[in-house]
């Protein structure tokens, strides 16, 4: 392998990581909108974070298919099957012509850690909110004879 092609392909998954590593950085912050803006009621703050969330979201597939492409022809420079290929081999077999590639997984793998807390947490919220206002219903509406107000059928948030 050329030392020309094998850096141009590292600077590919590279740029490809750095893509990934500002975009998780941009869903962390919509998360933390939402979470911010799910304590109090649905307001603009929340539906903005939320539909920012779904075009980030829609658009992840095209980068990580973009990163999964420049993964595959590395591997196939250092004669790798696709399939067994990580960026954490790859690092490993580029030896110190990888060390800016590693520091890019870091920031992947430290971002999407991130995420996937605030999801936890998120979930956990909204789990949480559900329950007390089914409760509030439940009480507020709920018959007389102690009956489950939600037997008839289902309420929903139109807002949302």
């Amino acid at each position: 392998m050329s030392a020309g092609t094998q850096s141009n392909l590292v600077n590919r998954l590279v740029i490809a990581i750095r893509e990934e590593v500002a975009t998780q950085r941009r869903i962390l912050e919509l998360l933390n909108a939402q979470e911010g803006s799910i304590r109090q009621p649905a307001g603009p703050a929340f539906k903005t974070a939320t539909e920012e969330l779904e075009v980030q979201l829609k658009r992840s597939s095209q980068r990580t298919a973009r990163r999964e492409r420049a993964v595959v022809a590395l591997a196939e420079e250092f004669g790798v099957a696709p399939s067994a290929a990580t960026v954490g081999s790859l690092v490993e077999r580029l030896g110190v012509d990888g060390e800016l590639l590693a520091v890019e997984r870091a920031h992947l793998v430290e971002v999407s850690g991130e995420i996937g807390r605030l999801n936890r947490r998120m979930a956990t919220l909204v789990r949480l909110h559900r329950q007390v206002t089914r409760e509030l219903i439940q009480v507020v509406l709920g018959p007389e004879d102690g009956g489950d107000v939600h037997a008839g059928g289902s309420l929903i948030d139109a807002e949302v």
